[in-house]
């Protein structure tokens, strides 16, 4: 290969999708990927002819006209894809459970609504609140300056809750009732109320969710391999197994990369779909990676997970079982949050099991099913101080199946082959997020929109992509960021 123009740094999603959108316009592209193959959490492996998703268990946005349908329809991928919706979600709490056909936002208030009658005014209101707050989030990102200068006016919901907490809005409406603030905090985040911003819920609501969710045919595997044909079709160097250990600059401009076995390879544009705290150490010392507005040391990663790759026999599952349950013992997500912030799962657990065979049977031998189960858990140095050693997972894991066994009636301790499990540590080493964070940077106030970590760094030539940076964490937020990361060398070039 010539001296390529663009050298992307990691192959999750948004490097992949930058390195399609950019190869697709004639482009040069060398993309680096430290382990054996693309597709960071969004992948998985089979085990004696069992499927499991290594993370991932839905992908949203993906029905014609949605943001990540739009990418992948630009890619020239999307007659390769089939995304069945996931329709039934049932979600149980310590004193109440929901069994919703999902579709859309409004169908999950309603079921809300269904179960707590006396605040369906309330309800209501907050719907059309979120509602607003989300479109006019979008609109405000695509409106013209003089537009966005006029804010108080143009868009007022989004200058008076911008800044606000979910639980600012739980507590305004339904006065902290906590089950309604248990059922309205069912959302991909590991954060509670207080520190979860609102408007990430309203933009969640409008760009993400609102045309339902989905399970690709095949796995999460087949998101990340058609992506990886396509960029490779388009004539994309893709180099597995090469880590790069350093950025070369010349003052403060990006011109290379330097990789672990003393290669140097340059570069008129860099772009790192990687961990910018680690990312941070690549650089010559002096130089930061952001200017003082979005200095990393302001910025947390997420709490991490636990998971255990389950095969089980079929009649082993209670009748009606979904493919996805989320079961969250605690009623205080804010005690819970600060004990995993503390390193104990002792406060409560939030567990989330898919079961991928239920969507598509040929991923598990016939007779079986194949199960992940997924665990909210402190980031990775905290949980190897306490869990860390084999009784205390041991008694994790019982304390974990026994939780679902009491909530749910599914018995793994009893008919479950364990065939696998990964801990904090096992999501650090193999994707590289900072200590096994499972969202990149969380949605808390502060750390969305404008006050993310936006695609260009202070360095020349260096952009970001992925779930560190702008727009959000998630499959169609890292999406966004790799066509984010695109545009802008294509318009400077």
């Amino acid at each position: 290969m010539t001296r390529p123009d663009v050298i992307i740094i990691g192959g999750g999603i948004g490097g992949l999708v930058a390195a399609g959108l950019l190869a697709l316009k004639g482009r040069q592209v060398l993309l680096f990927e430290r382990q054996a193959r693309v597709g960071g959490y969004v992948t998985g492996f089979t085990r004696d002819g069992f499927y499991f998703d290594a993370a991932c268990a839905f992908v949203s946005a993906c029905s014609p006209g949605a943001e990540f349908h739009n990418i992948l329809t630009e890619l020239g991928v999307i007659d390769e894809l089939i995304f069945l919706p996931i329709n039934d979600v049932w979600n149980i709490y310590p004193d109440f459970d929901l069994r919703i056909n999902y579709q859309d936002p409004t169908a999950y208030l309603e079921c809300v609504r269904a179960r707590f009658p006396e605040f369906a005014g309330e309800i209501s209101a907050y719907g059309a609140l979120t509602s607003k707050l989300g479109r006019e989030f979008v609109q405000f990102e695509q409106a013209p300056l003089w537009k966005k200068l006029l804010l108080p006016f143009s868009f007022p919901a989004l200058f008076r809750y911008a800044r606000r907490s979910h639980a600012d809005i739980l507590g305004g409406v339904f006065g902290n009732n906590p089950d309604i603030t248990l059922a309205l905090s069912a959302l991909p985040t590991a954060l509670p109320p207080s520190r979860l911003s609102y408007a990430f819920v309203a933009v969640l609501w409008e760009k993400v969710l609102k045309s339902g969710v989905f399970y690709p045919r095949g796995g999460m595997r087949t998101l990340s391999a058609a992506l990886d044909r396509c960029i490779r079709r388009h004539g994309v160097n893709i180099s597995c197994g090469q880590e790069a250990t350093r950025i070369i600059t010349r003052g403060r401009k990006a011109i290379g990369v330097g990789l672990s076995h003393g290669t140097e390879v340059y570069a008129d544009w860099i772009i790192s779909n990687g961990n910018p705290f680690m990312m941070q150490r690549f650089l010559p010392d002096g130089l930061r990676l952001y200017g003082r507005l979005h200095r990393l040391e302001r910025y947390r990663p997420s709490l991490s997970a636990v998971l255990f790759y389950v095969k089980l026999p079929k009649d082993a599952l209670p009748p009606g079982w979904p493919y996805f349950v989320s079961i969250n013992t605690a009623a205080d997500l804010e005690a819970m949050h600060d004990a995993l912030e503390a390193g104990s799962m002792d406060q409560g657990l939030h567990i989330v099991i898919t079961t991928p065979s239920l969507m598509d049977e040929t991923l598990a031998p016939s007779g079986f099913h194949c199960l992940k189960v997924l665990v909210h858990a402190p980031r990775a140095d905290l949980f190897a101080k306490t869990y860390g050693f084999d009784n205390a997972f041991h008694q994790l894991q019982h304390q974990v199946l026994s939780k679902i066994r009491e909530l749910s009636g599914l018995d793994l301790a009893s008919h479950a082959f364990f065939v696998e499990w990964a801990t904090p540590a096992t999501l650090l080493r193999m994707t590289g997020n900072e200590q096994g964070a499972m969202y990149g940077l969380d949605a808390a106030c502060g750390q969305v929109g404008p006050q993310r970590p936006p695609n260009r760094t202070a360095i020349k030539n260096l952009l970001w992509a992925g779930h560190y940076t702008h727009p959000a964490h998630g499959i169609v937020g890292s999406a966004m960021s790799g066509s984010f990361a695109s545009k802008i060398i294509l318009s400077d070039t």
